[in-house]
């Protein structure tokens, strides 16, 4: 996904609210002389919350507004790999690393993003301390060198995203050994110098051969460390399973096929070896931890007709996940052992080989109810290709509007992060205002059933630091029970019920309370405080007037 070239704005005018919120701890709420502590960092503690909503003015499109959903995924991919977006230049200094992971945390959550995807397995390496794989070059430069200090990444990332109510998933390339052919750069403990029999050389890059056992069960070692000793919201796949083929030149795996095969055809065999990876990677995840989600960005195109006239796509494109990379997204789909797609669907909305409008529909319409789906966005081609719809930045807007017309679609993911807070023609700005209010993340399908919680909310009070909303869940409710986070909401007599914060998640905290400083001290408010547990379901309502 990360080096992607498919064949496939002029700055916007626009008012655009941004947000983001320092939380403090919910010890000691109520006391005199509490004001402006913990606004000077990022701490995953209980809230003390100040709400921000600068107004930003640029050059404005009707067509941009949308109408932002209450509950929709707003993501981005953070590619560490060549260093696209993290770090941004390798150091083993742990406080650079932290300010640069914060910094691009702070910019994001004012575009509106509400979920991260994390580039946490590039190349057979890791950006945390793994047992199966050596420290990423990417990460610190030198590959198998740590970052001083015990420094962990991806823990840091998680709790830090997690205090602003951002989820953090790790996005894994399982197959990937190395970008390049150049054996020296190496760490002893890399699968190139540990396990060469498992490795295949193809079009100058080197992969794990997905038709071997051992792979499989090694790759399942991987996924099992890190939903183990993190608590991250997610494990993801992008669309690198078999690679992008080289025309004339075939994936060396004859000898694999041979043992393996059996009676299939070797396609049919090379799926099989893929869903078979999906399925066992879903049985870990939830046996571990159930709400934990698992999910692919496949390619966008699936099959196109000429390959498929019943269930193929109305495309002309080159290559096809299923044909190609031997990744059937509908098997997976239909088999219920992914959570969520994710297709890739970077194209501009009428690209005749394959359209924007025409992927998003087939994809709608051909994924199970009971699968979530989200698009995935070529942020990187705005203001960058060679199509002109993307000189525009009308395109992503006029992508994501036309998401909200689709029943089906919960969302949408954006590559990369760098395209979004480097891109010169002021893409970060017009996210903004396609997003200017939060949204919670969609409710997730489980089969546990939810837990009842009764929530207590006092009768807000005005003061100085803004309109005080205080709540609170039993005091016996164990710390691992209560809800995983709250969701605050705000109405008058001239503006409807509206998302207004969500608080970090995971704070285990029985009391909390809120400021709301944007309050207007001559209007009266209701507020509504929403308790939710980490599949986004309801776990009960209370108001306060």
């Amino acid at each position: 996904m990360e080096d992607i070239s498919t064949a496939n704005e002029a700055p916007c005018s626009l008012l655009f609210t941004s947000f983001f919120t320092w939380p403090n701890s919910c010890r000691g709420a109520l006391r005199k002389g509490g004001k402006g502590k913990g606004r000077k960092g990022l701490a995953p503690f209980c809230l003390k919350s100040l709400l921000l909503l600068p107004f930003i003015l640029c050059s404005l499109s009707p067509f941009l507004v949308a109408q932002p959903a209450d509950r929709e995924l707003r993501g981005v991919w953070m590619a560490t790999v060549l260093n696209i977006d993290y770090p941004q230049n390798p150091t083993v200094n742990s406080a650079t690393l932290q300010a640069d992971f914060k910094s691009q945390l702070y910019r994001l959550r004012q575009a509106g993003i509400n979920t991260i995807f994390v580039q946490v397995r590039p190349a057979g390496d890791a950006i945390y301390p793994s047992k199966h794989a050596p420290w990423s070059e990417w990460l610190t430069g030198v590959q198998g060198k740590a970052p001083v200090s015990d420094f962990d990444p991806l823990a840091y990332m998680i709790q830090m995203a997690h205090a602003q109510s951002v989820e953090l998933h790790a996005w894994v390339n399982p197959y990937r050994v190395a970008m390049t052919l150049d054996s020296l750069s190496f760490a002893p403990d890399h699968l190139y110098h540990q396990r060469p029999d498992w490795i295949r050389t193809y079009s100058g890059r080197r992969y794990l051969d997905p038709g071997l056992p051992e792979v499989r069960a090694h790759l399942g070692e991987v996924i099992d460390e890190l939903v183990a000793n993190y608590d991250l919201d997610g494990i993801h796949f992008d669309d690198y399973f078999y690679p992008y083929p080289k025309a004339g030149v075939p994936f060396p795996d004859e000898d694999t096929f041979n043992r393996y095969g059996g009676s299939r055809g070797l396609a049919d065999w090379r799926r099989d070896n893929v869903n078979t990876f999906v399925a066992e990677t879903q049985q870990r995840i939830k046996a571990a931890k159930p709400w934990m989600q698992f999910g692919i960005s496949p390619f966008g195109v699936w099959r196109n007709q000429a390959q498929d006239p019943v269930m193929g796509s109305d495309t002309r494109a080159s290559v096809s996940s299923y044909d190609d990379l031997y990744g059937d997204a509908l098997s997976w789909a239909r088999a219920g052992t992914v959570d969520y797609l994710l297709p890739q669907l970077y194209w501009s909305m009428d690209y005749a080989p394959a359209g924007y409008r025409i992927l998003a529909n087939w994809w709608a319409a051909n994924t199970p109810k009971n699968i979530a789906l989200y698009a995935g966005h070529a942020a990187y081609k705005v203001g960058n290709n060679a199509d002109e719809a993307w000189n525009s930045l009308e395109e992503m807007s006029r992508q994501v509007e036309y998401n909200n017309q689709l029943p089906a679609m919960k969302g949408s993911v954006y590559f990369s992060t760098k395209s979004i807070l480097l891109n010169p023609s002021g893409l970060t700005q017009c996210m903004a205002d396609v997003y200017p209010t939060p949204a919670l993340l969609p409710a997730r399908t489980s089969s546990t059933a939810v837990i009842p919680m009764t929530v207590k909310v006092y009768k807000p009070k005005r003061t100085d630091e803004g309109m005080l909303v205080v709540w609170e869940v039993e005091k016996t409710i164990p710390k691992s029970e209560v809800p995983h986070y709250f969701a605050i909401y705000r109405s008058s007599d001239s503006t409807p019920m509206s998302l207004l914060y969500r608080t970090p998640y995971g704070q285990g905290c029985h009391r909390l309370h809120y400021y709301d400083d944007t309050a207007d001290p001559a209007v009266k408010y209701d507020y509504k405080v929403v308790a939710l547990d980490r599949w986004h379901r309801v776990v009960n309502r209370r108001f306060a007037r």
